[in-house]
């Protein structure tokens, strides 16, 4: 099985780890691997950062988000600008803080939001920007951008939950807020978990006073997180066989195993039982991921590089040009194509999964989009591509991308 959403990042090694951990309970609650994690995430993701970056962790990637927005204090309805084709983790925390989220279109090369609108819909409301690198590819206008929040003194909040591409920018003193992201389907996974790195003193300060208040998850909660890596990589390796399917009814169907996305979030509501401080084991797991972070990163940017050079033809529309000439590594490619349907059906032949990052502006496709406040119409442009877009999964083999381009070709 080849799967772009199904633990894309889980090997026997992150398998054997967690499996262990199941056995050391006296780990799993407090231990100095965060604090070890905060020092190799530095040196990973900002190696050409001078200031120190500090780093603050949570269970979730929105949990993270909803704390600093809360350490804001920011007035009741104020605005935060977000770009549409994103998804409930951006948009639930800023809901739950009673702040008005404002969706932005995106332009068609990062999929990232367009700073012509963005300039647009800036009110004397507007309090911040929340800036998404989709797929973990740098904003193209990045700079535009970050002078709109300069001259509107505006907070700019960058979202790097799908990757970070360090080369790209270089930053001496500057100050930054970065949302970080470990779920099971990022860049670097321990399951659950997320960070806010900040170069701010005062604001590191008072979200370690809100990591403070927090409840660590119960051992049982632990327990089932701990389940996930070992029993997905079976049921991975074993998926095309009935075992694995009997695997995946067991353990996920009847969500033995804690699912991704809630049933709460799913119908627009923030999910306190996720609202949790981040446990030790989920440091080591983090950890062992860090460790591979340089091979993995490598090889995502080779299969990268494979698909911009290979899908080439008037069948499909590359937003992402410039890969041909790049070295993006990208947690997952994007594809444009009018045959979505037909390609995706012929994958499921033959135990392709492809992505749907995202096929509704503020995913999932279950959630209704008047919880979230957005009115269909309103960006067009990501609209148009949610109708067309399917994913590659990119940490995968050169004979499993080379499988992929045979059956894209429909």
């Amino acid at each position: 099985m080849i799967n772009c959403n199904f633990a894309p990042n889980e090997r026997w090694d992150d398998a054997w780890l967690s499996f262990r951990l199941l056995f050391t309970p006296w780990k799993w609650l407090h231990g100095k691997d965060i604090k070890a994690a905060s020092q190799k995430l530095s040196e990973s993701f900002f190696p050409l950062y001078k200031t120190k970056l500090n780093f603050n962790f949570f269970l979730t990637g929105r949990s993270a988000l909803y704390h600093l927005l809360h350490s804001l204090n920011l007035p009741a309805k104020s605005e935060v600008i977000v770009q549409a084709f994103t998804c409930e983790a951006v948009i639930l925390p800023i809901l739950a803080n009673n702040l008005t989220p404002v969706y932005i279109d995106i332009e068609s090369q990062s999929f990232s939001m367009n700073p012509i609108e963005l300039e647009k819909k800036i009110t004397a409301n507007t309090k911040a920007i929340i800036l998404q690198y989709t797929f973990g590819i740098t904003p193209t206008h990045i700079a535009k951008i970050k002078a709109i929040s300069t001259k509107y003194k505006l907070m700019l909040i960058e979202d790097i939950a799908h990757g970070y591409n360090a080369s790209s920018q270089i930053k001496k003193n500057s100050k930054c807020i970065f949302v970080m992201s470990f779920g099971r389907s990022k860049a670097l996974s321990s399951v659950f978990g997320g960070a806010i790195a900040t170069s701010d003193q005062n604001l590191h300060n008072k979200l370690k006073s809100e990591i403070g208040k927090l409840k660590q998850p119960s051992r049982l909660f632990i327990l089932r997180l701990l389940l996930y890596k070992p029993i997905a990589y079976v049921c991975k390796q074993t998926f095309d066989l009935v075992i694995g399917k009997i695997i995946h009814k067991l353990f996920f169907g009847t969500k033995i195993l804690i699912p991704e996305i809630t049933d709460k979030e799913k119908e627009g509501l923030y999910d306190l039982q996720l609202d949790k401080a981040y446990p030790n084991a989920l440091a080591i797991l983090l950890m062992h991921q860090i460790k591979k972070f340089k091979q993995m990163h490598k090889q995502r940017a080779k299969i990268c590089q494979l698909y911009a050079k290979a899908i080439n033809n008037n069948q499909f529309t590359i937003s992402l040009s410039y890969l041909q000439a790049g070295n993006l590594s990208l947690l997952r490619f994007p594809l444009m194509t009018d045959n979505r349907q037909a390609i995706i059906r012929k994958g499921l032949q033959n135990h392709i999964y492809f992505g749907n990052w995202y096929t509704q502006t503020v995913a999932p496709k279950s959630l209704k989009l008047d919880k979230v406040g957005y009115k269909q119409g309103i960006c067009p442009v990501a609209e148009s591509f949610c109708a067309r877009i399917i994913n590659l999964p990119t940490y995968i083999t050169k004979q499993e991308a080379l499988k992929i381009m045979d059956n894209i070709a429909v």
